[in-house]
């Protein structure tokens, strides 16, 4: 078999240069692999206002218990009062921002109607998933300078190990003080997550008073915690067809806790090393009723100051975080990763 002779063919058609004879098929769908999805943020409490880039809030715990039994007709002992307690972070900028020339955005784009459009949707996105990067990292509250950007204290600086924080971490780290003034420095070994650290820690919030509901864990660690042995003694309603073992929710002795798998704790930074990194060595269990954002400015657009034959765009948001109070959440950390 062979070609029909001066057979006009498809690739013939298709010159070195000029293009095609042929319309193009190109499907008008974008595809984007690369998720957008923050959980921590999601889950957070509502957002509350702020009016400086210095926040505080108030916050009090009860008094220990006491059983001391009172005489009859005994003159009461005037006791002192506990008064409340003031804690603060600092709001930081994170911004995103995209150019495209006035050429650029004369011309007809598959998928889009307008480049810079277009790459300030990517950016918005980008930057959302940037603010759950930044409170998951290892950094102190840091009120900045002219030459030091400002930082708003990150999650796991609110813990630390004393008796009304409900941590379980490797003897070897030097834990923070737990508000936000200082950070972890982390163990030098590691430890595989196990049922009883989680237990450990939901029994210290418990008697601590706290009711949390979510556990935020890296995909690792979600594999992980799926493996766990205690599975044997459970049941589970699966689809016919269908075979599974992954655990949705971890059924404590002081509560249920749906797990979450969260794709910012299983990232670094690129190259980075030291204690400012490493969050896919940790596990938070949070009340989402007592950790939020504080919004100095939220998130705005707007344009940068057109140089030459091109348009630019900068998307901002101005925050910190808030975290009610330490007691009502837990963290396991210093894990294999």
């Amino acid at each position: 078999m062979a070609l029909i002779s001066n057979s006009v063919t498809s690739f013939a058609t298709k010159a070195a240069t000029g293009g095609s004879e042929h319309q193009e098929d190109v499907s008008t769908i974008l595809y984007n692999l690369d998720k957008a999805d923050t959980p921590i943020l999601t889950n957070a409490g509502k957002p509350r206002a702020a009016q400086n880039t210095l926040f505080e809030w108030i916050q009090e715990t009860l008094s220990d218990r006491d059983d001391t039994a009172v005489l009859e007709g005994d003159e009461t002992t005037r006791a002192a009062s506990a008064l409340t307690t003031r804690s603060n972070n600092v709001c930081m900028i994170l911004s995103r921002n995209a150019t495209t020339t006035g050429t650029q955005e004369a011309m007809t784009n598959f998928t889009k109607a307008s480049q810079l459009g277009h790459q300030m949707s990517r950016k918005a996105s980008e930057l959302k998933r940037d603010v759950e990067f930044a409170i998951t990292r290892n950094k102190a509250k840091n009120v900045g300078n002219a030459t030091t950007a400002r930082q708003t204290a990150t999650l796991i600086t609110w813990f630390n190990t004393g008796a009304k924080f409900n941590v379980d971490a490797h003897s070897g780290s030097t834990t923070a003080t737990g508000d936000g003034s200082d950070t972890w420095t982390r163990s030098s070994s590691t430890r595989a997550v196990t049922e009883a650290q989680i237990n450990n820690v939901m029994e210290s919030i418990f008697d601590n008073g706290g009711d949390p509901s979510l556990m935020f864990v890296s995909p690792g660690h979600k594999v992980d915690i799926s493996a766990f042995t205690g599975r044997s003694n459970t049941r589970e309603m699966v689809d016919a067809g269908t075979i599974g073992s992954p655990i949705s929710i971890f059924a404590s002795d002081f509560g249920d806790i749906k797990v979450i798998p969260c794709r910012t704790l299983g990232k670094d930074v690129s190259g980075a090393s030291g204690s400012a990194v490493c969050a896919n060595k940790d596990i938070y269990i949070l009340d989402p009723d007592h950790y939020r954002l504080a919004e100095l400015r939220s998130y705005k657009t707007f344009p940068l100051a057109k140089i030459g034959d091109s348009d630019s765009r900068q998307i901002l948001y101005e925050f910190g975080l808030q975290v009610d109070s330490g007691q009502a959440h837990g963290l396991i950390t210093d894990l294999t990763t």
